[in-house]
């Protein structure tokens, strides 16, 4: 068990393996592990490869998470449940003060058998929502949140948190996140690491063209190296994924300019570039035209 925070950064590695970067022997192997984290080290887009599931409580900051197919906004104001999986992390925080969080890392095995005991527990009545099935989950805090996060420090700072103590927190927190919100334990599924690297890549590319994220960024939450990546790419677009991402920008700021009536430099930056100046000469290597004559 970490008594200690974490101060941590991990913008000057390839990526982070977690939970094993913050624990204070990796070596060690727990069925839970709740680690102070805090950090004053600006992160932005740090990539991270979570082996376990985590329940990420934020007390300050601000983080943003890019997932396969959403960017995910976790503040004091919520905590989240994220599956293992390779994501982009950036951590947000006003001048003079820092991230701080407690993360709570358990194995797949943990949490199935936790959710097999949860479904017993009467719910309230979820049969007119629809949630659709995703890696996360987030859930608003409140007082009961609050007060529990609270005893959890408590703890950690008295050097009381043993290993029983810790499973006895999570299932206590699992148990209270499903009674009051059944439907997103129903569809919070780790899927995307079980579809076939086509759908993966499709999904990752579809659903990130205005995250202006960078190629080997995509292929890292497609969870492949940038060689493979850029070959499979290639053998289903028939085109570079940089090419690609292009046409399907310029074709969206096309859109814009003349279906909607914006103006050029209105959409230079929806369309992934930093001047109008290198958005106009692409966008007429591409059409013919400069976007003021389109």
């Amino acid at each position: 068990m970490n008594k200690h925070e974490n101060n941590i950064g991990i913008t000057d590695i390839e990526y982070t393996i977690l939970p094993d970067h913050v624990l204070s022997n990796p070596e060690e192997k727990h069925k839970v592990n709740f680690v102070p984290y805090a950090s004053q080290v600006p992160v932005v887009k740090g990539r991270s490869s979570l082996k376990k599931h985590v329940i990420s409580l934020i007390t300050e900051g601000e983080k943003i998470i890019h997932t396969a197919g959403t960017v995910i906004h976790v503040t004091p104001e919520n905590i989240l449940l994220l599956a293992a999986g390779n994501y982009l992390n950036t951590e947000r925080f006003k001048k003079n003060e820092r991230i701080k969080s407690i993360m709570v890392f358990f194995d797949d095995d943990l949490l199935k058998s936790a959710i097999s005991e949860l479904k017993r527990i009467p719910a309230k009545d979820t049969s007119t929502q629809h949630v659709t099935i995703q890696p996360f989950a987030l859930f608003p805090k409140d007082e009961y949140l609050d007060n529990f996060i609270d005893s959890v420090q408590s703890l950690i700072d008295n050097n009381l948190f043993t290993e029983p103590l810790q499973l006895t927190k999570l299932n206590e927190l699992l148990i209270f996140l499903y009674t009051k919100h059944p439907e997103q334990f129903e569809h919070f599924q780790n899927i995307y690491s079980q579809r076939p690297e086509e759908e993966r890549i499709k999904h990752v590319m579809e659903e990130n063209i205005s995250h202006n994220l960078s190629v080997s960024e995509l292929a890292f939450l497609c969870h492949m190296s940038l060689p493979t990546f850029k070959r499979k790419f290639q053998q289903i677009y028939n085109e570079s994924p940089a090419r690609w991402i292009q046409i399907q920008r310029l074709t969206t700021a096309a859109d814009l300019l003349k279906r909607k009536g914006a103006k050029p430099g209105d959409v230079y930056l929806q369309a992934g570039y930093e001047n109008h100046s290198s958005f106009s000469k692409a966008f007429k290597r591409h059409f013919g035209l400069l976007p003021k004559d389109y």
